[in-house]
């Protein structure tokens, strides 16, 4: 089918999220669509984890749409890129605010099960963010990778200018009263990134996952936290967060773990102001969503 569609392309639009790849939706003239996600030279290898990933976490039973096409040698083409199947829906961002609280319930739930499918390929070697099972893992324990993500935020604050420093010693001062913690944090593997991007909502049901480039092995309240900013840092109702929370049930050190999570991820969100990255403009200092930040980071650091 990527063959016949692409052979007879009459439109392609650019989807406008991402920090990494350029996805399009092309559109054949008899209304067929499919996703073609391109990716710089450089970043051939990722392309390839992407079918790696695909390939292993599919038959697990996470709902991945199925890979048409790929061409990641750069043999024929100046570029790697691959084709996937369109499912339907859209980002949960666009609707999470109308979803029912059955609805919402019955979206977190089923997350919650893909994430118990993942934990199934086993812990890993290591911790933090990888490519492939077998590595490699860039962190030795859960604390290396806590770290990594605020000195990450650190550089990027520093480069851009634009967001004061003083936030990022304020979420580092935090991280020691969680030491003991972070020792005992396993390396879980878990899907990093479905927030609300990347998962497709149509008719208030889940219909599939996408760009699952690696995973990350270590603590899953960490994309808990990242739900939590995507929704708050974007001014969305936090019922969602709240299902979730309720379905997880944790405990008083999960809370507080939680809490610096949240507190550090906005820290990563306003770390963005100011850089492109894959973007014509660069991320914009828009005075009420950096104040919401801000805001969200003292008081989730004070809680």
């Amino acid at each position: 089918m990527a063959g016949e569609v692409l052979a007879r392309v009459r439109r392609a639009e650019r989807y406008p999220t991402g920090l990494m790849h350029f996805v399009f939706e092309a559109t054949n003239d008899r209304g067929q669509s499919v996703v073609v996600r391109a990716s710089r030279r450089e970043d051939v290898g990722v392309a390839q984890n992407s079918i790696y990933w695909s390939e292993r976490l599919r038959p697990l039973g996470v709902p991945m749409p199925e890979l048409l096409h790929a061409d990641v040698t750069m043999e024929r083409h100046r570029f790697p890129f691959i084709v996937l199947q369109r499912l339907p829906g859209r980002d949960l961002k666009f609707v999470v605010d109308d979803l029912s609280p059955t609805e919402m319930h019955r979206l977190a739930a089923r997350l919650v099960e893909v994430q118990a499918a993942v934990t199934g390929l086993g812990n890993g070697r290591g911790f933090g963010f990888t490519p492939r099972m077998e590595g490699p893992y860039p962190h030795g324990n859960w604390r290396g990778c806590v770290d990594g993500a605020l000195a990450r935020s650190r550089k990027r604050i520093g480069k851009a200018g634009m967001v004061s420093e003083h936030y990022v010693d304020m979420v580092e001062a935090a991280a020691a009263n969680l030491d003991h913690y972070f020792d005992h944090v396993q390396a879980t593997p878990f899907l990093h990134d479905i927030t609300t991007k990347n998962v497709l909502i149509d008719e208030g049901q889940l219909t599939g996952i996408v760009d699952v480039d690696d995973l990350c092995f270590g603590d899953p309240l960490f994309l808990l936290a990242l739900i939590r900013v995507a929704l708050l840092g974007n001014g969305h109702r936090s019922d969602y967060i709240d299902i979730w929370l309720d379905i997880l049930r944790l405990d008083d050190e999960q809370t507080a773990a939680l809490n610096f999570y949240t507190a550090s991820f906005c820290l990563d969100f306003l770390s963005e102001i100011g850089h492109s990255f894959n973007r014509d403009q660069p991320v914009p200092a828009e005075t009420e969503r950096v104040e919401r930040l801000q805001d969200l980071l003292v008081r989730h650091l004070a809680a």
